[in-house]
């Protein structure tokens, strides 16, 4: 039963170099989790952020488009505009290019079976001509978007231009920079484990291997031999 205590009871470490070493992996191990976290998220964000500037310069560059304007006044503004807002969102590379009426009104659509039918959401902002992106969820499916006005001459608000990526598309994006985020994470993380080793290596043999308390009991030694010395007891050895 002692052997198996001995055994039980030995699993940490014993020299104080192996002890630093895996304190060094603990610590290390958990800067790399949260350093990890945070630069997921980052990228995360960044991933949006790109979709949003993407989503917003193909529905301002379609919206400023010449003749678009004039088609919504027109009486057949599907047949006009379907045609080149699909050649705009493939050039985009967007999931959606749509115009709609003041109302919200589809004009067009990468789905024909939605043209005539009303977007979800509200278009009061646009519709008081400004231009914004915004993280949409609702039918038919939940989207980075972008909004903008589409003036005439005058300056008044004839209809509005959506465009945006599908957050499937988005989420594929952020999800094809893990297995890279992953890679720098396990090389810095190898880095670190080495160095630590080598300071572990160094400490070692300047400790020559001694456990904390046998390096205890040679300072308490030592230090009897030096009170001893001080008071004149002349230490002498079996020999």
């Amino acid at each position: 039963m002692s052997g198996v205590s001995a055994v039980a009871r030995k699993p940490w470490p014993q020299s104080v170099a192996a002890q630093v070493f895996v304190l060094q992996l603990l610590v290390m191990l958990l800067l790399a989790v949260l350093s990890d976290v945070t630069l997921v998220y980052e990228t995360r964000s960044q991933t949006v952020r790109g979709a949003r500037r993407q989503a917003l310069a193909a529905a301002a560059g379609f919206a400023s488009s010449p003749g678009v304007a004039a088609a919504l006044k027109g009486t057949n503004p599907t047949a006009v505009l379907q045609p080149p807002a699909e050649e705009a969102r493939q050039t985009s590379r967007v999931d959606f290019v749509a115009v709609l009426d003041r109302d919200g009104v589809r004009y067009t659509d990468v789905r024909p079976d939605l043209i005539g039918k009303r977007a979800t959401g509200d278009f009061s902002r646009a519709l008081d001509g400004e231009s914004y992106t915004e993280l949409f969820r609702g039918a038919p499916t939940d989207a980075v978007r972008a909004v903008v006005p589409v003036t005439d001459a005058d300056g008044a608000v004839t209809g509005l231009v959506t465009a945006g990526l599908e957050i499937s598309t988005v989420s594929s994006t952020f999800y094809r920079q893990l297995p890279l985020l992953a890679v720098g994470a396990a090389g810095s993380l190898a880095l670190a484990t080495g160095a630590a080793w080598l300071v572990s290596r160094r400490l070692r043999r300047q400790t020559h291997g001694l456990g904390p308390t046998e390096v205890t009991r040679m300072y308490e030694h030592h230090d009897a031999v030096l009170h001893a010395a001080r008071e004149g007891v002349l230490v002498i050895g079996a020999d």
